[in-house]
């Protein structure tokens, strides 16, 4: 089936007059940032980067990014011309109780807000309801279709809970005629691959827009102890491609399959998407990659937005002296199939033009 979101790609080409500034050596705003809201979780599960990045998990749950810089964050992203933001960041934002505020407050100030969550926490109130109103998509993280199978791969008892709150958000979107998109995300191991068909046959059950089946990406150093294994997925591409097989016109799943297959190897020397995509950490810092939310965090932060507005961080010199940093590191050394790659395949690819242009 048809990959209608394009998520295993990148969607630059819409956004040319940004990508032409860069070339011209123009400092641009970032047209998309993932938004960290907390710096702990509500579950555990086997695959966690977050847990790379600062997540705490339960013991990080108090730790959070503060209402009032929230709120003035998303509404500068707006003014400075950020064209969407993610709640995905390194744990789960759910934990944050500014965070439905803070998607009203972003979509007000003219940017696309989305949110990925594994849902347990989901407010089925007013507030949820609201922000169902205002998001684009929302995307909840489920990688087991079965209660036993998701205490093995997530480490909670919450499976029932986290369908049912899928169900809320299906049949709101219904019943009011929402234009909000509702996926749900598998992050693919060796250990879950048996979750593969179950969890295509769930999400048509459950009545959502779609399921997409994405790599684990893991350090060079396999600290998830994935990195080692990335041979292992071609011999899961029969079970991925059957999974495919069950989407219809109404309900897509959507295999990444670029990233699935690529072993975690890069055809580019040096990450040029900076300026493009930016992260923030659930502490409120702000970073050009979340693999420095707890590495090297001194070097390479570009600022704290609890204490500095995002505008006045964009602005300085040393937010462009950390994307000139991170230019010049070599990328075969970061962590497999970030979420950087793909637009860091297309600018290297105009940053180094073949002979012969014109011939087209």
């Amino acid at each position: 089936m048809a990959d209608n979101y394009l998520m295993d790609g990148h969607k630059l080409i819409w956004h040319l007059d940004r990508v032409q500034d860069w070339q011209n050596g123009k400092r641009i705003a970032p047209l998309h940032i993932d938004v960290g809201l907390s710096k702990g979780c509500n579950i555990r599960c086997q695959y966690c980067f977050g847990v790379l990045q600062g997540n705490f998990f339960k013991k990080g749950s108090e730790v959070y990014f503060p209402r009032e810089p929230l709120l003035r964050y998303v509404r500068e992203a707006g003014e400075v011309g950020v064209r969407s933001m993610a709640m995905i960041g390194e744990a789960e934002p759910l934990l944050n109780p500014h965070v439905y505020e803070a998607i009203v407050a972003g979509t007000k100030a003219g940017v696309d807000i989305s949110l990925g969550t594994n849902g347990i926490l989901f407010d089925t109130g007013p507030a949820g309801e609201e922000a169902l109103e205002h998001l684009k998509w929302i995307r909840f993280n489920i990688s087991a279709a079965d209660d036993e199978s998701y205490r093995r791969v997530h480490g909670s008892k919450d499976f029932s809970t986290a369908c049912d709150k899928i169900s809320f958000c299906v049949n709101l979107k219904k019943r009011r005629n929402l234009a909000v998109t509702i996926g749900l995300q598998m992050v693919l191991t060796p250990s879950n691959v048996d979750q593969v068909i179950p969890l295509a046959r769930l999400g048509k059950q459950l009545g959502v827009n779609y399921l997409v089946i994405k790599q684990c990406s893991d350090t060079i150093a396999n600290d998830l102890k994935v990195y080692d294994r990335l041979g292992e997925y071609a011999a899961f591409e029969d079970r991925l491609a059957e999974a495919e097989m069950l989407g219809d016109a109404d309900y897509k799943v959507i295999v990444k399959w670029g990233k699935i297959t690529n072993q975690g190897k890069r055809s580019y020397d040096n990450c040029l998407g900076v300026p493009f995509l930016l992260y923030s950490s659930g502490d409120g810092r702000l970073y050009p990659c979340g693999m420095f939310f707890d590495r090297e965090e001194e070097t390479y932060r570009m600022g704290d937005l609890t204490t500095r507005s995002f505008k006045e961080i964009l602005e300085s010199d040393r937010y462009w002296e950390v994307v000139e940093r991170v230019a010049a590191l070599d990328v075969h050394q970061c962590y497999a199939n970030c979420r950087t790659h793909a637009i860091n395949e297309f600018l290297w690819q105009l940053k180094h033009p073949p002979e012969h242009v014109n011939f087209i």
